[in-house]
């Protein structure tokens, strides 16, 4: 092997060596940040948004949209699921997931497509209020996202 091939053999292993020692950084650094985020986030979590989340799912239920609410404060990332299924429409959930800080944030997702995470907040602000207003919000996008759209085909 001439000198050359050896030089580059010899980078292309030092840079691999490189980049799984900042994964593993990475990693190891997320594994804290699930730690930190876990910490106590579960309880109020149950607490004060899981009971909004199953008010509003049994409304919307009576009222011909199906939902469900799932509670995964067990896994990483802890969070609760609230999804949306309306008939002939596109499946949409409501994540509120557990961060470090300790925080929540809200992520929505409408037909498999993130639509915002706008709100986050500290974990001893949460506040049913809070969570009325990220339901409110993602239950505003969700709906209008069921809407039919005209098609170009024809009336």
């Amino acid at each position: 092997m001439s000198s050359d091939n050896g030089d580059e053999l010899t980078r292309i292993i030092a840079k691999h060596r490189e980049e799984v020692a900042a994964a593993r950084a990475a990693a190891e650094q997320r594994a804290r940040n699930d730690e930190n985020a876990r910490h106590g986030c579960d309880a109020p979590l149950r607490g004060v948004a899981l009971p909004v989340l199953r008010e509003w799912s049994k409304r919307l239920s009576a009222e011909g949209y199906p939902t469900s609410v799932e509670d995964r404060l067990g896994c990483r990332p802890a969070s609760l699921v609230f999804r949306l299924a309306p008939h002939k429409g596109p499946e949409s959930s409501l994540t509120l997931a557990c961060e470090a800080g300790p925080a929540v944030r809200f992520r929505m997702n409408v037909d498999g497509q993130d639509v915002g995470a706008d709100l986050q907040t500290p974990l001893a602000e949460l506040q049913p209020r809070i969570v009325l207003e990220g339901l409110g919000r993602f239950v505003t996008v969700a709906l209008k996202a069921a809407i039919p759209r005209r098609s170009d085909c024809g009336p």
